[in-house]
C-alpha cells in the first residue's frame, strides 16, 4: 500500500513539475509588448491620432492632408 501512494506522489510531482515547466516556455515565447506611442489632436477637428500617423504644420498636427490644407 505504502509503495502505491509513494508512486503516486512521485507521479503527482513529475505532472506539476511539467506544467510549471510548459507556463514558463510560454511566456519566453511571447512577443514583447509594444511601446506605448504619443498621441496627438488634430488641430482641424480634434481627432486624437498617433504622433507618427499625423501630418505636422509648425507646432500644430493634423489627422490628414485634407486638413492640413483647409487649416491654412
Amino acid at each position: 500500500m505504502s509503495k502505491l501512494i509513494f508512486i503516486l506522489l512521485g507521479i503527482v510531482f513529475a505532472w506539476w513539475v511539467l506544467k510549471t515547466y510548459r507556463k514558463s516556455m510560454a511566456r519566453k515565447d511571447a512577443p514583447p509588448a509594444a511601446a506605448p506611442e504619443d498621441m496627438v489632436c488634430c488641430a482641424y477637428c480634434g481627432v486624437h491620432l498617433p504622433r507618427s500617423e499625423s501630418r505636422v504644420d509648425n507646432d500644430d498636427f493634423f489627422c490628414s492632408d485634407e486638413h492640413l490644407r483647409l487649416h491654412r
